[in-house]
């Protein structure tokens, strides 16, 4: 059956409600970073455009989605359509978050939310913004954890930019966070732990995670 164009509309919603976020990702490792992927037919029937029907996968989920093997039990239909509802309510709460422009005031009763900038460093900048969500359990509160960073801003062609998103648990003064790495068996590691108004971030395996060179390794100063 000839495959059907999925209405510009429908695409629309579907990359909105996902926020280019690997629903499967999401449901099975609560890897919520920005992927690149397509908008998959969850029934494999590409003649079914209903918007229940699709679901922004990465292109590695999206590929083994598609598959069929008689080797190992594939993802089911109804697992992806949980992972996805998982997904879209987290986005909900994390998206809902008051945005910030210019300084951040950081609330008195939260020490770790605010935004902090990299210092010592020359060639290249990173800043990064933490921000509280209020469905953190009591004593495990979480964050969503958010950042930018360049590389080479001398370059003649000009900088290499990378993005750092993700939500994790603060645990005796430390967020961590490990994903699936993009050229390694061994996960990628972010590692923030705070110490007063100073940040010290440290990672492990990030090579190619960002960019060519770029990381977010190093000591930050909260934004005044």
């Amino acid at each position: 059956m000839a495959r059907k164009p999925i209405p510009p509309s429908v695409q629309t919603n579907v990359l909105v409600q996902s926020r280019r976020r690997c629903c499967i990702c999401y449901g099975l490792n609560r890897d919520a970073t920005l992927k690149a992927g397509q908008i998959a037919h969850v029934d494999n029937d590409s003649s079914n455009s209903a918007e229940d029907n699709l679901a922004f996968l990465c292109l590695e989920h999206h590929d083994e989605y598609d598959s069929r093997t008689s080797q190992r039990k594939g993802l089911t239909i109804g697992e992806v359509k949980q992972f996805r509802s998982e997904l879209h309510d987290a986005i909900g709460k994390a998206f809902s978050l008051e945005v910030h422009f210019g300084n951040v005031t950081v609330p008195k009763e939260d020490p770790y939310a605010g935004q902090f900038i990299r210092i010592g460093t020359a060639s290249d900048s990173a800043d990064i913004k933490i921000t509280p969500i209020e469905d953190g359990l009591e004593g495990s509160p979480r964050y969503a954890v958010t950042g930018f960073a360049l590389w080479g801003r001398g370059r003649e062609y000009g900088p290499n930019m990378g993005e750092m998103s993700f939500i994790g648990t603060l645990v005796d003064g430390e967020i961590s966070y490990s994903h699936d790495a993009r050229r390694d068996d061994e996960p990628h590691t972010v590692t923030l732990t705070f110490d007063g108004d100073r940040l010290f971030v440290t990672e492990e395996n990030w090579i190619g995670t960002y960019g060519m060179n770029v990381h977010f390794m190093g000591e930050y100063q909260r934004a005044e």
